[in-house]
């Protein structure tokens, strides 16, 4: 028994399948099994999910006979002994805190679904998406009406940004509909929604969703093509609706809620380079393309450090509406445990002193920095202090994350010694520098 299942189909995969295993086993929630279901591919896939196997018994490969994505996906809920499943296609892959961003949102709040945000990656570009603005937990009828609006978006639509209780799956038996080749992932969120009483919305991207060229969307984009298609679906949809509200509702929505059949995908045309792009590593503050030779150098150690945390620190942003150097700053004063001035905040975050100050009052205006103090003729004289709340807790996850990754194969002793050598650096280094 563990946590997690995570389902991967695979059909001819040979050429993404390393990277999105890979991802997988880089995340940094680790009670997880991966079931790799090979549907009868004719390459090598089979063979190098069996060489994964081999390396770390959480990876499970399965072979089948070619049927379908959809009785791939049924096969893997049959073999599933998680508590929740995560579903990923072989094309794409996950950030490193996906698993663990999801399941901690789904405990903590007690959710039914949990549905995240997402990168849509075209070639070497990349853009967020995510079609709820605010996160946390809302009712299935919120979720609906907000799914209404843009229904065949695939942040609602697609299996990949969801995670799903288990014994919702099998209380009802849902399964994918091997008889439709399209929208089949539409059809299990819409029954699975029927079942689900609040669903907690994560702003943070959960994965990587790789624009394949020559695909089914890609093929029948015409109004006439999308029509004849949605029409098997729509039922679906329609009786979804009829079951969540009472008859007055249902009657004043049915137009929206039949707006569905002419609806076409909004990522079908979202090209990163129009909305708000990003060169693909930039999200995460750049990729990381290291020799181990430069294992010894202090300045890549500390750029390495640095750059893992300040992924935490964003993911805890990117879900407050803070943006990156905010989050440092809120941090720095958070840890501080006294006021501060500008000047000292805008060195310890390298950054310059106007740019610093424009971050402090949005922070100020958001109510969770304070002035303290103020001197009229000197803006460094201006102290700031951080407001005790919601961050309290993000920041102590956020640095029990950390240590997780960094003594990741350390015993308690190793951990300990390492921690009062840190604290002898730091003071040496202190001193040396106030002298």
């Amino acid at each position: 028994m563990c946590t997690l299942t995570i389902i991967v189909p695979v059909y001819n995969g040979e050429k993404s399948l390393k990277r999105c295993v890979e991802s997988i086993l880089a995340q940094d929630y680790k009670d997880f099994e991966a079931l790799l279901i090979d549907d009868g591919s004719k390459d090598d896939s089979y063979k190098i999910m069996s060489e994964f196997a081999k390396e770390d018994e959480r990876i499970i490969p399965i072979h089948k006979e070619n049927g379908g994505v959809s009785s791939t996906r049924n096969l893997g809920l049959e073999k599933a002994r998680g508590k929740y499943i995560q579903f990923i296609d072989v094309d794409d892959w996950l950030p490193f805190d996906s698993a663990k961003l999801m399941v901690r949102a789904m405990e903590e709040n007690k959710a039914d679904m949990v549905i995240g945000d997402f990168y849509r990656v075209v070639d070497d570009k990349i853009s967020k998406k995510g079609s709820i603005r605010e996160g946390g937990m809302i009712t299935r009828n919120l979720f609906a009406d907000k799914m209404m609006i843009t229904p065949a978006d695939f942040y609602y639509g697609a299996l990949w940004n969801k995670l799903y209780r288990k014994e919702i799956i099998d209380k009802y038996k849902i399964r994918m509909d091997e008889n439709i080749s399209y929208c089949e992932d539409t059809i299990f969120n819409l029954e699975y929604l029927l079942h689900a009483n609040l669903i907690y919305v994560l702003k943070s991207p959960v994965y990587y969703y790789v624009k394949t060229e020559g695909s089914l969307v890609e093929q029948n984009l015409n109004i006439e093509n999308t029509v004849r298609m949605k029409t098997s679906v729509i039922r679906y949809y329609n009786d979804f609706y009829k079951n969540i509200m009472d008859e007055d509702d249902y009657e004043e929505r049915k137009l929206i809620i039949y707006g569905y059949l002419l609806a076409v995908s909004t990522d079908a045309f979202a090209l990163p380079f129009i909305d708000k792009a990003k060169k693909l590593g930039d999200e995460t503050g750049g990729k990381v393309y290291l020799s181990d030779e430069l294992a010894d150098s202090e300045l890549v150690f500390s750029y390495l450090c640095n750059n893992m945390f300040n992924q935490l620190l964003n993911a805890i942003g990117e879900q407050n509406k803070v943006d990156s150097t905010g989050i440092r700053i809120l941090y720095y004063l958070y840890k501080s445990k006294e006021k501060c001035s500008s000047e000292e905040i805008a060195r310890v975050c390298g950054l310059n002193g106007p740019l610093c100050l424009m971050h402090l009052t949005k922070l100020v205006a958001s109510g969770c920095v304070k002035i303290s103090e103020v001197n009229l003729f000197d803006e460094n004289k201006v102290l700031y202090e951080y407001i005790p709340g919601k961050y309290d807790e993000l920041f102590v996850k956020a640095e029990e994350d950390y240590e997780r990754i960094c003594f990741d194969g350390l015993n308690n002793d190793d951990k300990e010694k390492f921690r009062e050598m840190r604290k002898i650096i730091f003071s040496n280094i202190r001193k040396t520098l106030l002298k």
